[in-house]
C-alpha cells in the first residue's frame, strides 16, 4: 500500500470528525480522537441501521505500524448513507487493502470502531463524495396552492443534543437517570417514535390522495397514511403509532393521537434531540399533537407538534421543526433494519463477534 501522506491524512480527519453523532457514536466512540487503520477486508455488509466491516489490520501513526496485526471491527452509517458516497454493497471484497480514518471506542481495549472514511484500491469514499441535495426552484412552485404546497420531499437537518429538553416528571427521571443502553429497543429494530422520527437526518415524504396524507419516514420505512376527515386510523396495527385522527385547517394538516401501546423509547430517542443521550419510555397515555404547514416561499415544511403523558412528563411539551425542499428525484435508500447491525447500538467488549458472510 502506498505511504499515505500528511495532507491526505488530515484531510480524511477532518472528514471523519463530522460522521454522524446521531447514532451509537457519541455513546460508544471517542469524538475527539481519530486513528489510521490499515489492513485487509475480511467482511463487508452494507445495511441499516448501521453497516459494518471486519478487516485484519494494524494503527498506523506518522506512516509508521503501531502494535501487530489484529482482527478489527468497524461500524459505520446506515446503508443510505453508504450508498449516497457511492458505497454498494460489493465495492469492499474480501482480501482488498484498505485504510479507514475511525473514531476509537470508549472502551480502550475493544477493537470495535467507527468509520465513514474509506481508502481502497485509489479511491477514497467520505463524506465528501456526497453530492448536494437538489434544491426546488420558486419557479417550479409557481401556481400550486393549498395542500398541493405540501406535497413533495423533504430533507430533516437532524437534531442530536445533550440532556433531554422534556419537562420529565419524578419518574421520568428516575428511569432516564438508570438508562441502560442494552435495553434499548434500538437494539432490536422497533421504529423510533413520533414526534422525535422528524429529528433524525432523513429524507421524509408528504402526498395527498384522495382526502388521505401520506407520510413516509426514510428510517424503518414508516408509512402512515392518515384520512383527513376526523376518522380514526391505525397507522400500525400494534398501535406503536397510535390511533390517529386527521383534519385540514387552511392550508395545514393536522393529526391528533392517542391510543399509544407502551415503549422503552416512545418519548424520546437515546439518539436524538428529545432523548439527548437517553431513552424516554411513554405509556398508554401519550397524546400527540402534529401540525404540518409551509414557509409563504413554499421551501420550508414546518412540523410543529405536542405532546404529552402524564405517566413520565410533569406537563406538555412544545417544539417544531423546519425541513427543507428537496428535488422529488432525489432518491429515497432502502432502510430494511437488521438485528445485528441495530444490535451494534450497544455493542460491548464481553458480546460475541460480528458475523463474518451472509
Amino acid at each position: 500500500m502506498k505511504p499515505f501522506s500528511s495532507l491526505i491524512f488530515l484531510m480524511l480527519l477532518l472528514l471523519a470528525g463530522t460522521a454522524q453523532s446521531h447514532h451509537s457514536f457519541t455513546l460508544n466512540f471517542d469524538m475527539s480522537r481519530q486513528i489510521e487503520l490499515r489492513g485487509t477486508v475480511v467482511d463487508f455488509k452494507l445495511r441499516s441501521p448501521h453497516s459494518s466491516m471486519v478487516i485484519d489490520g494494524q494503527v498506523f501513526e506518522d506512516d509508521q505500524p503501531v502494535g501487530e496485526i489484529e482482527r478489527w471491527e468497524i461500524e459505520s452509517s446506515a446503508a443510505g448513507g453508504l450508498r449516497a458516497m457511492e458505497i454498494q454493497s460489493d465495492t469492499f471484497q474480501a482480501g482488498d487493502s484498505i485504510t479507514l480514518i475511525a473514531n476509537p471506542n470508549r472502551e480502550a481495549a475493544f477493537r470495535f470502531v467507527n468509520s465513514s472514511t474509506f481508502i481502497t484500491n485509489g479511491q477514497t469514499y467520505s463524506r465528501a463524495n456526497i453530492r448536494p441535495p437538489e434544491r426546488v426552484s420558486g419557479d417550479e412552485l409557481t401556481g400550486i396552492e393549498g395542500l398541493q404546497r405540501l406535497e413533495g420531499r423533504w430533507s430533516s437537518p437532524g437534531g442530536f443534543g445533550q440532556g433531554t429538553p422534556l419537562p420529565l416528571n419524578d419518574r421520568g427521571r428516575a428511569l432516564a437517570d438508570a438508562f441502560d443502553s442494552k435495553l434499548s429497543p434500538a437494539n432490536t429494530c422497533e421504529p423510533m417514535n413520533f414526534p422525535d422520527m422528524f429529528n433524525a437526518p432523513y429524507l421524509f415524504d408528504l402526498r395527498i390522495e384522495d382526502n388521505t396524507a401520506v407520510l413516509y419516514n426514510v428510517p424503518w420505512e414508516v408509512e402512515r397514511r392518515i384520512p383527513l376527515n376526523g376518522q380514526p386510523t391505525r397507522p400500525r396495527l400494534d398501535g406503536l403509532f397510535g390511533v390517529v385522527m386527521g383534519r385540514i385547517e387552511g392550508s395545514s394538516i393536522v393529526l391528533e393521537s392517542g391510543g399509544y401501546i407502551p415503549s422503552r423509547w416512545g418519548l424520546g430517542s437515546a439518539t436524538q434531540k428529545l432523548g439527548g443521550g437517553v431513552d424516554i419510555p411513554s405509556s398508554a397515555r401519550k397524546r400527540l399533537f402534529e401540525k404540518f404547514s409551509v414557509s409563504d416561499d413554499g421551501q420550508m415544511l414546518i412540523y410543529e407538534y405536542t405532546v404529552s403523558d402524564a405517566a413520565y412528563l410533569a406537563e406538555p411539551y412544545s417544539g417544531s421543526n423546519e425541513l427543507s425542499r428537496v428535488a422529488n428525484s432525489m432518491p429515497l435508500y432502502d432502510y430494511d433494519c437488521e438485528v445485528e447491525a441495530a444490535s451494534m447500538f450497544s455493542r460491548s467488549v464481553d458480546d460475541p463477534a460480528l458475523e463474518i458472510g451472509d
